[in-house]
């Protein structure tokens, strides 16, 4: 049976597919029993009444997930939670990413002029995208999908209706593609291919780029180009817009009353050239712009440990209480906080063990915004780490879409960085190629 029933497949036809389900039984000879597990249940049934799957292949299929106890530790400690600006950046910054990128601008390079042209999406930030997400496709994941899928919505509670969606998507995918949903892979969080789309964005945005008739993201390069674009303009992407000025390491002080850590634009231009902004003469007075804060110190905190939260910068203390879904004034108790609720970059928080849902907290307390030098209160903080490094970006619309790709702010920066340098890496290499092709018509001209 096994040699008959190809498991590593990933596209199958309808017959193969009835052939996955008598694989996945022979398998698992211990099957999952739906009725025991309450939101699979629901989302088989909702599946069954709504799309006509069958009880008999969800049994199957499920039957073939397990829960991946390194899922929920990958969610709790993202890079985006643990890492300073200055070293998030270079993760994604390295001369050999942005070679990579130049290497995939070429090779791609009407396929991104024609994305560019078709959604006027820059081709500098769909690399970028495919680059900060794969690695230009060397890195796809490694998990089971399923397996990701159903052990978010089993095992963790604070976004498990997210990804019961997620997992009626992937399922869905997975019958509309021929794919067997065992075997593909992709990221913890249920991401897949080169541009790592989650299977409600996969069904959603992408496209078929390439024009061959199958939309695939794990294997075509090129439906991913158009997809990246795709979802982008469907987000609200301005052609021929700005995403961010270059960084500043000072502002005014009025200014710098504004700074935050937020996604969105708030403040026209007006206003900030008023409280001191050197914005470029073209913005308009009436455009929406943000002032965001990152710090540049390259240099992190100890990871925390079991029951502790690491404070970042931007961090309140109220608002890392309703983050971890405790009330403020528990989190103010158990650390023997102030009453400003003053709280330092790489501070351990001992967080409550009692949890409640952020609407149960009650009106939110005013606390202490985490921008300013630490004060070393705690053993195990270093007193001679530089906290007092901040770099300032005057943010567009454009940043904003990006973060709906990715919620970090982090991410948003990282990705406008990589699509500069990479342009500037492609159009050097373009200037290299014509001086050499030049030089060769010269000589061939002489001879």
């Amino acid at each position: 049976m096994f040699s008959f029933c190809n498991r590593n497949a990933t596209r199958l036809t309808g017959q193969a597919i009835a052939c996955v389900v008598a694989c996945l039984w022979a398998v698992n000879a211990f099957a999952i029993d739906l009725n025991d597990e309450p939101k699979l249940r629901k989302i088989a049934d909702e599946l069954i009444a709504e799309y006509g799957f069958t009880e008999p292949y969800l049994q199957a299929v499920f039957s073939a997930a397990t829960v991946r106890e390194e899922v929920l530790q990958a969610m709790q400690n993202p890079a985006e939670y643990k890492f300073t600006w200055g070293k998030y950046r270079n993760l994604f910054l390295q001369p050999e990413r942005i070679a990579q990128g130049v290497e995939f601008w070429q090779t791609y390079a009407e396929e991104l002029q024609r994305a560019e042209q078709e959604y006027g999406v820059p081709a500098s930030v769909i690399v970028a995208i495919i680059g900060v997400e794969s690695k230009f496709g060397r890195y796809k994941g490694s998990h089971k999908v399923l397996d990701s899928l159903v052990t978010l919505v089993t095992g963790y509670p604070r976004r498990s209706e997210f990804f019961a969606g997620e997992l009626k998507h992937f399922l869905l995918l997975a019958r509309d593609n021929q794919m067997d949903p065992a075997t593909v892979l992709g990221s913890y969080a249920g991401a897949v291919g080169f541009p790592q789309f989650i299977a409600s964005s996969y069904r959603n945005y992408a496209v078929d780029f390439s024009g061959d008739g199958v939309v695939d993201l794990i294997g075509q390069p090129v439906d991913a180009i158009g997809s990246v674009a795709n979802y982008f303009v469907k987000n609200g992407w301005l052609s021929g817009q700005p995403v961010s000025s270059a960084p500043l390491t000072s502002l005014p002080p009025d200014l710098m009353t504004r700074a935050n850590r937020k996604r969105k634009v708030q403040f026209s231009a007006a206003e900030l050239r008023q409280l001191g902004a050197d914005l470029d003469s073209d913005i308009p007075a009436d455009e929406k712009l943000n002032v965001l804060q990152l710090d540049a110190s390259e240099v992190y905190s100890e990871p925390a440990r079991k029951g502790e939260y690491v404070v970042r910068a931007g961090d309140t203390a109220c608002e890392v209480a309703e983050r971890l879904e405790v009330r403020c004034a528990d989190l103010f108790a158990l650390n023997n906080l102030n009453a400003k609720g003053e709280i330092y970059r790489g501070q351990h928080l001992q967080v409550p063990s009692e949890k409640y849902k952020p609407s149960e907290q009650g009106s939110k307390q005013q606390s202490w915004v985490v921008q300013g030098k630490a004060t070393p209160r705690e053993p195990n903080h270093i007193a001679s780490i530089d906290h007092t490094r901040p770099v300032y970006f005057f943010t567009h619309e454009n940043f904003y879409v990006i973060t709906r790709y990715n919620h970090s702010v982090l991410y948003a920066m990282a990705v406008h960085d990589l699509s500069m340098a990479t342009a500037a890496a492609h159009a050097a290499a373009a200037q290299r190629q014509s001086a050499i092709a030049l030089a060769e018509d010269n000589e061939a001209s002489t001879e």
